[in-house]
């Protein structure tokens, strides 16, 4: 019974990672760069649920509040980034430095630190394992899904994923 809460905790931590995927997945052609910000998103979700069991007396209220505060900044700045980006896709900031890769994992990883702050001892080696599979796995879901929509909808696609991002940002924002 333990395992199918983990389970269903990790594909609701991976439901971030998995929205933003399809959303890039629209700009990313890279085999390479899907595989490699799957992985590492899988990572993040590795260590940011255990760094919240690790530093759950330590200032825990404050920590848990500016997760959302952060995720609203960056999720807004890559909305309108998106948005308003030209029509041939080049200006978009695509995830193909390591820099990118990195922010767009802590951003989808944010939520899994507070979810480590309510782990128990018992169950945190198979939480975080699991944690970081199902990240990984809806990860590069998300990204194969959102080459077949720009196939479909074409430059129209980053529009409709910079609108949602903006509406994420507000979600985080103000949950």
């Amino acid at each position: 019974m333990y395992f199918f809460i983990i389970l269903l905790t990790a594909i609701a931590l991976s439901l971030d990672a998995f929205s933003l995927s399809i959303i890039y997945g629209t700009i990313l052609n890279n085999k390479k760069t899907i595989i490699k910000l799957s992985i590492i998103v899988g990572i993040f979700h590795f260590f940011m649920p255990l760094l919240g069991f690790l530093l759950k007396n330590i200032l825990i209220s404050k920590l848990i509040e500016s997760t959302n505060i952060i995720s609203f900044i960056i999720f807004l700045i890559l909305g309108i980034q998106m948005f308003i980006s030209k029509e041939d896709g080049k200006d978009i900031k695509s995830l193909s430095n390591l820099t990118s890769i990195i922010v767009f994992a802590f951003t989808v990883s944010l939520d899994s630190f507070s979810i480590g702050i309510a782990l128990s001892k018992k169950t945190i080696l198979i939480s975080i394992i699991t944690f970081a599979l199902t990240s990984a796995i809806f990860t590069y879901l998300g990204l194969r899904l959102g080459k077949i929509i720009k196939k479909s909808l074409g430059n129209l696609s980053t529009k409709i994923g910079g609108i949602i991002l903006i509406l994420l940002s507000f979600y985080h924002l103000f949950t």
